[in-house]
């Protein structure tokens, strides 16, 4: 049986990285508490598929959006509720952007059931993006159809 649709299931995260700057001053600077995946440099971490314990470069300060799962090519939903967060503090995340010990960039992850994929970003969403940016990063990963099918048997 042929499916109607394909699946896309959607996240973005929001970051700033420095060598210098630890998270708990931009957290304390901007208001925001930072996600879980947020770290200061020389924690340690280990590897999910290496099973290696290795240290952290860098300081991450990070939010992410949650994941979702949905039958057509948007991340708007995303844009929309990270703009929620952030718009109140553009001045401050400006600077950040313009630090030279710093690095913004937003992560826009894309799975979807071996279809091709196709992202439209309007304007005002692009403005948003590089208003606070160095860098938009696009991760489009396939996934097995029959993989996704279980996710989303799994959510409901």
């Amino acid at each position: 049986m042929k499916k109607d649709n394909f699946v896309f299931k959607t996240q973005i995260d929001f970051g700033i990285k420095s060598n210098t700057i630890e998270p708990n001053i931009i957290t304390k600077e901007l208001g925001i508490t930072p996600t879980e995946s947020s770290f200061k440099k020389g924690d340690t971490w280990l590897g999910k598929n290496t099973g290696i314990t290795s240290i952290r470069s860098s300081n991450i300060w990070r939010i992410e959006t949650e994941w979702t799962i949905l039958e057509e090519e948007t991340v708007s939903h995303h844009i929309n509720y990270l703009k929620s967060i952030l718009l109140p503090k553009i001045d401050i995340l400006k600077k950040y952007k313009e630090c030279k010990e710093c690095e913004t960039s937003f992560w826009i992850w894309i799975e979807t059931d071996l279809s091709g994929i196709g992202l439209y970003l309007n304007d005002n969403e692009l403005k948003f993006l590089y208003g606070i940016a160095n860098y938009v990063h696009l991760s489009l990963l396939a996934k097995d159809p029959k993989e996704m099918d279980n996710e989303i048997k799994n959510k409901k």
